[in-house]
């Protein structure tokens, strides 16, 4: 790709991410989903104003940049989403509501780790934390404990 073609790019992202936050600053409306799941009670997906623990969560996995993006993992946003979490969160929820593009966005983000969030019994943060960082039995992995730690001192 051209250096000019790549710098524009770039420059749409950044545009993008300013625009994504000023609406977030003017606009105190939260857009609220329901999602229903056979064998869970309907649910609603909230953006909330302030959530501590996805507020940990973004400050360990990016420092809450949008615009983080680790090569090797292909994990992508405030969140570090990987695309096998898009299709976890799509199958959870029997539709195909969330796209990779999605990861980029901090309210589909959050939307994201709010469906896993419900779909987890018996969450704790430390529960929601670990399983997060290493997949629906992380809180049973000595290797969560340090990224637990981490969000903990966060929290």
């Amino acid at each position: 790709m051209r250096l000019q073609t790549q710098i524009l790019l770039l420059a749409g992202l950044v545009l993008l991410n300013i625009m994504i936050v000023l609406m977030t600053i003017v606009s105190h409306k939260v857009e609220t989903k329901s999602y229903d799941d056979s064998t869970q009670p309907k649910k609603s997906i909230t953006e909330v104003k302030k959530d501590s623990l996805i507020e940990a969560i973004m400050h360990v996995e990016s420092r809450g940049d949008t615009l983080a993006h680790n090569l090797r993992e292909d994990a992508v946003g405030c969140l570090q989403i990987r695309p096998i979490m898009v299709r976890e969160v799509n199958r959870l929820i029997g539709a195909n509501d969330f796209t990779l593009d999605d990861r980029w966005s901090k309210a589909r983000s959050i939307e994201m780790f709010n469906v896993i969030r419900w779909h987890t019994e018996n969450a704790t943060n430390e529960i929601l934390a670990r399983n997060w960082n290493g997949g629906w039995n992380g809180y049973k992995k000595r290797s969560t404990l340090k990224y637990w730690n981490k969000v903990k001192k966060q929290l």
